[in-house]
């Protein structure tokens, strides 16, 4: 077990403890997800208050031992992808709609040269930070998003409110970390062969848009 896990796996221990030892504690404090993890803890643990299964792994994350971690799952071989990532962006990002500067979050630009829509889009994304070396990794099922024939979509990953744009961790160390990060991004429709692409952000946290 790498010290990594060891740590993720106290700290769930710690809190799994806390709550047996204190009924009462489980039933006063919030627990949005219903992970068995409370609110307050996920920040600790770097986890999502609202997702039970932060990396996508199909373990909640009091019985994941490393919650914000999970390789990559998917089938790398298929067809030709007719399919492309032609712009991906981790920072200084822009609301089209609105015209104005968006605050920096995960955003693919995605062309497709078929001669039909493409759906059935899954992704697996990676945050390595560049001073302590931890890495997150993340696996989401793309329901809903669709690239039309001959034509581009936009992927967003932020609050997930918006029709296109899907949940990201708010206490993930894109967010919380000051240092320069890689994020990797591999992204598959069913029955074709992946595409990545990997981009570099520089120091800083996720800046709110001016």
């Amino acid at each position: 077990m790498t010290l990594k896990k060891h740590i993720s796996t106290l700290a769930l221990v710690s809190i799994l403890g806390l709550t047996l030892a204190n009924p009462g504690f489980s039933q006063t404090t919030t627990d949005t997800d219903g992970d068995g993890v409370p609110d307050a803890s996920e920040v600790l643990l770097g986890t999502d208050p609202m997702v039970a299964d932060t990396d996508g792994d199909g373990q909640n994350d009091l019985a994941d031992t490393d919650p914000a971690f999970m390789a990559n799952p998917m089938d790398m071989t298929g067809a030709p992808a007719t399919f492309a990532i032609k712009e991906a962006l981790v920072e200084n990002n822009y609301d089209y709609a609105a015209k104005k500067d968006a605050t920096d979050h995960l955003e693919l630009l995605v062309t497709n040269s078929g001669s039909a829509p493409m759906s059935g889009f899954s992704i697996y994304y990676s945050v390595t930070d560049a001073d302590s070396g931890k890495v997150e990794g993340t696996f989401r099922k793309l329901d809903g998003f669709s690239v039309p024939a001959g034509g581009e979509a936009r992927i967003h990953f932020d609050d997930g409110a918006v029709a296109g744009h899907f949940r990201a961790n708010p206490n993930s160390i894109y967010i919380t970390s000051e240092a320069a990060k890689t994020v990797s991004f591999v992204l598959k429709a069913d029955g074709f062969v992946p595409v990545s692409v990997d981009v570099a952000k520089d120091k800083g946290g996720a800046e709110a848009a001016d």
